[in-house]
């Protein structure tokens, strides 16, 4: 009995001093945790940090981040997590029934706990019908495309304890494009309708995007909408062959790596597409895509590149990406020129970005294309009036000059900003 003892307690200070060994002269090579930066340094320590408790927290997660075998440990406990209480330390990611993975920004936007309110959604549907009709003065249309989400796609494997709220953003959108002459092409209600119906899956298990057979689909729904939009005949393409891989591509695996898991995940085959084109003879349109990581699929199987003239995209209106390379920001382009020289613009979302949704495109829009129209001094308006109600100084002066001048918060609000952009215009006429 006492040479076991001391066998167990030799193993102990054992593993103590490889652990002090591997954090000093790191002996094992660690493999890296995805989505996870070490980037905490070790704090200095003053008496005002000591006394807050600052230098207390960074230096505990300084220690943790140093800690020897930091990422191996955090893989065991997260395949613990994950493989016995089917659930995940990530705390965005959602392990749902039969193991199927969520992002919960997905889920939130289906059950409608974040709203962004009927307002801001009738305006942006207002305001993107706006752009769309002075676009067409210019011969350039516009598209707007609701991306599939995967919580609505696959609601019925979403946690119990996420409650169902009446009012959603996709709902209120859906509402109001509805007669509104915006082209809108709503793939989300499209792959709901045929759920249970097509040859091969398409949603895989572990990832938050639509996988290459969905992509294919979608693209081909695009490309008919575009032609009657254009009056044009596209470059065709379709698949001579369909093939299951275990391997997984165009983000398949998106949410499993973000996991960090101690074994690789394992998930049904997913379907691998071989494409093939025929362009001789078709119009290849000069188009912009905005959007967000959805879009990312269409050029990682090649079909944009074939399809359109370059493969132009402005990811989340912010990235410049050209045939797939990143090739600057957006805030740096001439944005009325690009817009007006090219023959269509698209728009894209899926449900978990509906909250910043469109991305400042129409902010951008209005105040490059259109700087002197009503509509671009109602959206400073309501940009000034946002920026004030954010800076709680600001606006108690403006609730005390409200009281002061009987007026009401709301009348005092949009006079002050009015104020600010008539002095933003004189400053910068120089006067």
């Amino acid at each position: 009995m006492k040479v076991i003892k001391y066998l167990l307690l030799t193993l102990v200070f054992f593993l103590f001093g490889l652990h002090l060994v591997q954090r000093v002269h790191p002996l094992f090579a660690q493999s890296s945790l995805i989505g996870v930066a070490d980037t905490s340094k070790r704090p200095v320590f003053t008496f005002k940090s000591y006394t807050s408790g600052q230098f207390q927290q960074a230096f505990e997660r300084f220690s943790e981040e140093k800690t020897g075998f930091h990422s191996t440990l955090v893989k065991l406990r997260n395949q613990i997590d994950y493989s016995v209480f089917n659930r995940s330390e990530e705390p965005w990611v959602i392990v749902g029934k039969d193991k199927m993975l969520f992002m919960e920004t997905y889920i939130q936007n289906f059950k409608g706990s974040l709203f962004k309110g009927d307002i801001a959604i009738k305006n942006n549907v207002r305001r993107l019908k706006l752009i769309q009709d002075e676009l067409k003065k210019h011969n350039v249309d516009f598209l707007l495309v609701f991306a599939p989400g995967k919580a609505t796609f696959c609601s019925d494997l979403i946690p119990k304890n996420f409650k169902q709220r009446p009012v959603t953003n996709y709902k209120h959108y859906v509402q109001e494009i509805s007669g509104s002459g915006l082209n809108f092409i709503d793939m989300n209600a499209w792959f709901l309708k045929m759920k249970g119906k097509t040859k091969m899956p398409l949603y895989p298990l572990n990832g938050s995007h639509w996988n290459a057979y969905g992509i294919s689909l979608a693209a081909d729904t695009m490309i008919r909408y575009i032609e009657k939009l254009r009056k044009i005949r596209l470059p065709e393409f379709w698949w001579d062959r369909a093939t299951t891989t275990d391997s997984m591509r165009y983000d398949e695996n998106d949410i499993g790596e973000l996991m960090n898991l101690w074994w690789p995940l394992k998930q049904p085959a997913v379907p691998e597409l071989h494409f093939n084109y025929r362009e001789e003879g078709r119009t290849r349109p000069r188009v912009i895509t905005i959007g967000d990581s959805y879009w990312l699929g269409f050029m990682k199987t090649g079909i944009t590149a074939h399809v359109f003239e370059r493969d132009y995209y402005w990811y989340y209106f912010r990235v410049v990406m050209d045939n797939g390379q990143i090739t600057g920001f957006v805030a740096n382009l001439d944005l009325k020129a690009q817009l007006y020289s090219h023959d269509l613009v698209i728009l894209i979302v899926t449900e978990s970005n509906y909250m910043s949704f469109p991305f400042g495109f129409i902010e951008g829009f209005f105040d490059k294309c259109l700087p002197g129209s009503a509509e671009n001094f109602r959206i400073r308006q309501e940009q000034y009036i946002e920026k004030i109600k954010s800076d709680p100084v600001w606006f108690k002066y403006i609730c005390q000059k409200a009281k002061e001048s009987k007026r009401s918060i709301g009348e005092q609000l949009k006079l002050d900003a009015r104020y600010m952009i008539e002095e933003e215009k004189n400053n910068s006429h120089g006067l």
